[in-house]
């Protein structure tokens, strides 16, 4: 039997680095990829290959797939992960910072997708999964940019879906909601290089509010094995949204409205 290929970004830590490990204990090569060239040796295997690169980089994407087909003849699954959260009051997130927030959460998987594509195409078989997050389809204050990208990213995919699945190409979203990584602590540090002025101040407060209860969370392997899941069955999920938080805010803001909804969630920010 054939040795499915994968392609992991963002897998130096946290969810790609958990999936990316859980698809190579299940038989698939996996081509992992991320910018720290240290944390992705750490998971080098017999069925790991690391593939150092940044998602904003186009011709190392185009090189790295080039690599992939000549030595291995075809790619079988794409999870896109790769990203970062840009917090901050829309107004205080510079128009340089929003615009990176879109080149790496939106763009990089757009990068990836054109790039995988056309194998799958010829082929005609693959599964691209695109790792969203419960700000994709519902927005929090603070978190604007960040569920922009998430946003365009939901709708990318949908549109997509209805693009190849004549084609045998599946197309999934995952949608986390609070993960035990790094996710918190990386985003608290790039939010403090952004001044806010006093008016924001109880906007960012509630920010730390809303993710401290990030250690507690679940372990990233509950979206590994979601990912496990939706590329091994015949037919996978449109959109899978785990843990059980993921699923209640969008229910709950279906069945609110947007008004009670913007309320309940600025008493839970405190603002």
């Amino acid at each position: 039997m054939t040795q499915k290929i994968a392609i992991v970004t963002g897998a130096s830590s946290g969810i790609g680095r958990a999936t990316a490990e859980l698809l190579a204990a299940n038989g698939y090569y996996v081509f992992a990829m991320a910018r720290r060239v240290e944390r992705l040796e750490q998971i080098r295997s017999d069925c790991i290959e690391p593939i150092p690169l940044d998602v904003t980089d186009e011709k190392a994407i185009a090189l790295a797939i080039a690599h992939i087909i000549l030595t291995k003849g075809r790619i079988d699954v794409l999870v896109n992960n790769a990203g970062f959260g840009q917090l901050g009051a829309i107004e205080c997130v510079s128009m340089e910072a929003a615009h990176y927030q879109f080149e790496v959460n939106v763009f990089g998987y757009a990068r990836f997708m054109h790039a995988v594509l056309p194998q799958m195409r010829k082929q005609e078989s693959g599964c691209i999964v695109n790792i969203s997050s419960i700000l994709g389809q519902i927005a929090l204050p603070g978190f604007g940019w960040y569920a922009a990208s998430k946003h365009a990213i939901e709708a990318l995919s949908e549109s997509l879906r209805g693009e190849v699945k004549a084609l045998g190409i599946d197309v999934v979203v995952i949608a986390p909601g609070l993960i035990k990584t790094e996710f918190a602590a990386k985003q608290f540090e790039l939010l403090k290089t952004i001044s806010h002025p006093l008016a924001y101040q109880k906007i960012i407060a509630g920010l730390y509010q809303l993710l401290a209860g990030e250690p507690a969370a679940p372990s990233p392997e509950i979206i590994a094995r979601a990912v496990l899941s939706a590329v091994t069955k015949s037919t996978p999920p449109v959109r899978h949204a785990l843990p059980w938080d993921s699923k209640t805010a969008v229910i709950a803001r279906w069945l609110l409205g947007g008004r009670l909804f913007a309320w309940a969630v600025r008493q839970q920010m405190r603002i």
